[in-house]
Protein backbone atom coordinates (compact mmCIF):
# COMPACT_ATOMS: atom_id res chain seq x y z
CA UNK A 1 0.00 0.00 0.00
CA UNK A 2 1.58 3.28 -1.13
CA UNK A 3 1.88 6.31 1.31
CA UNK A 4 -0.94 8.29 -0.53
CA UNK A 5 -3.49 5.33 -0.10
CA UNK A 6 -2.63 4.85 3.47
CA UNK A 7 -3.04 8.68 3.31
CA UNK A 8 -6.35 8.71 1.61
CA UNK A 9 -7.96 5.39 3.75
CA UNK A 10 -6.95 6.83 7.01
CA UNK A 11 -8.21 10.35 6.21
CA UNK A 12 -11.60 9.48 4.45
CA UNK A 13 -12.24 5.93 7.10
CA UNK A 14 -13.50 8.11 10.42
CA UNK A 15 -16.18 10.17 7.75
CA UNK A 16 -17.37 6.84 6.07
CA UNK A 17 -20.65 6.98 8.66
CA UNK A 18 -21.50 10.76 8.07
CA UNK A 19 -21.29 9.91 4.08
CA UNK A 20 -23.65 7.17 4.06
CA UNK A 21 -26.26 8.71 6.03
CA UNK A 22 -26.12 12.12 3.82
CA UNK A 23 -26.44 9.07 1.04
CA UNK A 24 -29.08 7.90 2.15
CA UNK A 25 -30.71 10.99 2.86
CA UNK A 26 -30.12 12.17 -1.20
CA UNK A 27 -31.21 9.22 -2.50
CA UNK A 28 -33.81 7.80 -0.32
CA UNK A 29 -32.61 4.44 -1.33
CA UNK A 30 -30.25 1.48 -0.12
CA UNK A 31 -28.78 0.90 -3.96
CA UNK A 32 -28.95 4.55 -4.83
CA UNK A 33 -27.32 5.54 -2.09
CA UNK A 34 -24.02 2.80 -2.24
CA UNK A 35 -23.98 3.67 -6.16
CA UNK A 36 -23.57 7.55 -4.67
CA UNK A 37 -20.70 6.72 -1.78
CA UNK A 38 -18.71 4.59 -4.14
CA UNK A 39 -19.08 7.57 -7.22
CA UNK A 40 -18.04 10.21 -4.29
CA UNK A 41 -14.91 8.01 -2.68
CA UNK A 42 -14.26 7.49 -6.56
CA UNK A 43 -13.92 11.57 -7.60
CA UNK A 44 -12.13 12.32 -3.98
CA UNK A 45 -9.71 9.19 -4.76
CA UNK A 46 -8.90 11.34 -7.98
CA UNK A 47 -8.78 14.21 -6.70
CA UNK A 48 -6.82 14.06 -3.54
CA UNK A 49 -3.81 15.19 -4.64
CA UNK A 50 -5.52 18.31 -4.62
CA UNK A 51 -7.15 18.58 -1.14
CA UNK A 52 -3.67 17.44 0.44
CA UNK A 53 -2.08 20.41 -1.24
CA UNK A 54 -4.97 23.10 -0.45
CA UNK A 55 -4.76 21.73 3.08
CA UNK A 56 -8.55 21.75 3.85
CA UNK A 57 -11.66 20.37 5.98
CA UNK A 58 -11.51 16.28 4.32
CA UNK A 59 -14.81 16.29 6.28
CA UNK A 60 -16.72 18.96 4.58
CA UNK A 61 -14.72 18.09 1.23
CA UNK A 62 -16.30 14.82 1.39
CA UNK A 63 -19.61 16.03 1.76
CA UNK A 64 -19.19 18.75 -0.74
CA UNK A 65 -17.79 16.01 -3.09
CA UNK A 66 -20.92 13.65 -2.78
CA UNK A 67 -23.36 16.70 -2.63
CA UNK A 68 -21.91 17.78 -6.26
CA UNK A 69 -22.16 14.20 -7.66
CA UNK A 70 -25.82 13.61 -6.47
CA UNK A 71 -27.06 17.13 -8.34
CA UNK A 72 -24.92 15.99 -11.70
CA UNK A 73 -27.08 12.91 -11.40
CA UNK A 74 -30.29 14.30 -10.91
CA UNK A 75 -29.71 16.47 -13.68
CA UNK A 76 -28.43 13.35 -15.68
CA UNK A 77 -31.86 10.98 -14.65
CA UNK A 78 -33.79 13.91 -15.76
CA UNK A 79 -32.79 14.50 -19.26
CA UNK A 80 -32.99 10.70 -19.85
CA UNK A 81 -36.58 10.85 -17.97
CA UNK A 82 -37.61 13.89 -20.51
CA UNK A 83 -35.84 11.64 -23.35
CA UNK A 84 -37.47 8.81 -22.62
CA UNK A 85 -40.99 10.41 -22.26
CA UNK A 86 -40.42 12.23 -25.33
CA UNK A 87 -39.53 9.34 -28.09
CA UNK A 88 -40.25 12.10 -30.79
CA UNK A 89 -36.97 14.04 -29.49
CA UNK A 90 -35.03 11.02 -30.36
CA UNK A 91 -36.70 10.83 -33.72
CA UNK A 92 -35.93 14.14 -33.60
CA UNK A 93 -32.34 14.42 -32.58
CA UNK A 94 -31.62 11.00 -34.92
CA UNK A 95 -32.03 11.90 -38.62
CA UNK A 96 -34.06 9.13 -40.42
CA UNK A 97 -30.78 8.36 -42.72
CA UNK A 98 -28.38 8.07 -39.88
CA UNK A 99 -31.20 5.48 -38.30
CA UNK A 100 -31.98 3.85 -41.64
CA UNK A 101 -27.78 3.78 -42.19
CA UNK A 102 -27.25 2.65 -38.91
CA UNK A 103 -29.83 -0.50 -39.32
CA UNK A 104 -28.85 -1.54 -42.45
CA UNK A 105 -25.39 -3.13 -42.92
CA UNK A 106 -25.74 -2.99 -46.73
CA UNK A 107 -26.24 0.34 -47.13
CA UNK A 108 -22.88 1.02 -44.93
CA UNK A 109 -21.51 -1.66 -47.24
CA UNK A 110 -22.21 0.24 -50.55
CA UNK A 111 -21.53 3.13 -49.60
CA UNK A 112 -18.04 2.20 -48.29
CA UNK A 113 -17.45 0.87 -52.10
CA UNK A 114 -18.62 3.74 -54.08
CA UNK A 115 -16.13 5.04 -52.14
CA UNK A 116 -13.49 3.90 -53.34
CA UNK A 117 -14.98 3.97 -56.59
CA UNK A 118 -14.59 7.74 -56.38
CA UNK A 119 -11.31 7.53 -55.20
CA UNK A 120 -10.23 5.02 -57.97
CA UNK A 121 -11.52 7.80 -60.00
CA UNK A 122 -9.95 10.43 -58.72
CA UNK A 123 -6.45 8.49 -58.64
CA UNK A 124 -6.97 7.61 -62.46
CA UNK A 125 -7.25 11.27 -63.48
CA UNK A 126 -3.96 13.38 -64.38
CA UNK A 127 -2.36 15.30 -62.03
CA UNK A 128 -3.54 18.83 -62.71
CA UNK A 129 -7.29 18.02 -62.17
CA UNK A 130 -6.41 15.74 -59.30
CA UNK A 131 -4.57 18.63 -57.41
CA UNK A 132 -7.55 21.21 -57.96
CA UNK A 133 -10.68 18.56 -57.14
CA UNK A 134 -8.88 17.70 -54.33
CA UNK A 135 -8.16 21.14 -52.56
CA UNK A 136 -11.64 21.95 -53.86
CA UNK A 137 -14.13 19.40 -53.38
CA UNK A 138 -11.81 17.58 -50.51
CA UNK A 139 -10.36 19.85 -48.48
CA UNK A 140 -12.76 22.97 -48.88
CA UNK A 141 -10.49 25.17 -50.19
CA UNK A 142 -12.01 28.22 -52.02
CA UNK A 143 -11.16 28.93 -56.08
CA UNK A 144 -9.07 31.64 -55.31
CA UNK A 145 -6.69 29.97 -52.54
CA UNK A 146 -6.51 26.66 -54.63
CA UNK A 147 -5.08 29.79 -57.35
CA UNK A 148 -2.76 31.11 -54.91
CA UNK A 149 -1.11 28.08 -53.75
CA UNK A 150 -0.83 26.65 -57.28
CA UNK A 151 0.49 29.88 -58.53
CA UNK A 152 -1.87 29.85 -61.48
CA UNK A 153 -4.84 32.24 -63.27
CA UNK A 154 -8.36 31.44 -61.59
CA UNK A 155 -9.58 30.35 -64.64
CA UNK A 156 -7.35 27.81 -64.82
CA UNK A 157 -8.49 26.36 -61.58
CA UNK A 158 -12.24 26.56 -62.27
CA UNK A 159 -11.48 24.98 -65.64
CA UNK A 160 -9.57 22.40 -64.39
CA UNK A 161 -11.95 21.48 -61.68
CA UNK A 162 -14.78 21.45 -64.52
CA UNK A 163 -12.87 18.95 -66.43
CA UNK A 164 -11.67 17.14 -63.96
CA UNK A 165 -14.93 16.54 -62.44
CA UNK A 166 -16.80 15.81 -66.13
CA UNK A 167 -14.21 13.05 -66.17
CA UNK A 168 -14.89 10.96 -62.72
CA UNK A 169 -18.28 11.64 -63.39
CA UNK A 170 -18.00 10.01 -66.63
CA UNK A 171 -15.95 7.26 -65.10
CA UNK A 172 -19.01 7.04 -62.25
CA UNK A 173 -21.77 7.13 -64.54
CA UNK A 174 -23.45 4.18 -62.50
CA UNK A 175 -23.01 5.66 -59.24
CA UNK A 176 -26.48 7.19 -57.86
CA UNK A 177 -24.84 9.02 -55.62
CA UNK A 178 -23.41 13.28 -56.19
CA UNK A 179 -19.37 13.12 -56.62
CA UNK A 180 -19.21 15.92 -53.90
CA UNK A 181 -21.10 14.07 -51.50
CA UNK A 182 -18.89 10.76 -51.93
CA UNK A 183 -15.29 12.92 -51.22
CA UNK A 184 -16.19 14.27 -48.12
Amino acid sequence: MSSSTGTFESSVAPHLNTLRALAWRLTKADDRADDLMQETLIRAWDHWERLQASDANVRAWLRRVMVNKFISQQRHRKVVNRTAARPDLVEHLVSADRRRTAQHPETIFMQQHKRREVASALDSLDEPFRTVITMVDVRGWSYKEAAAALECPLGTVMSRLHRGRARMRAQLSSSQIPISELLC
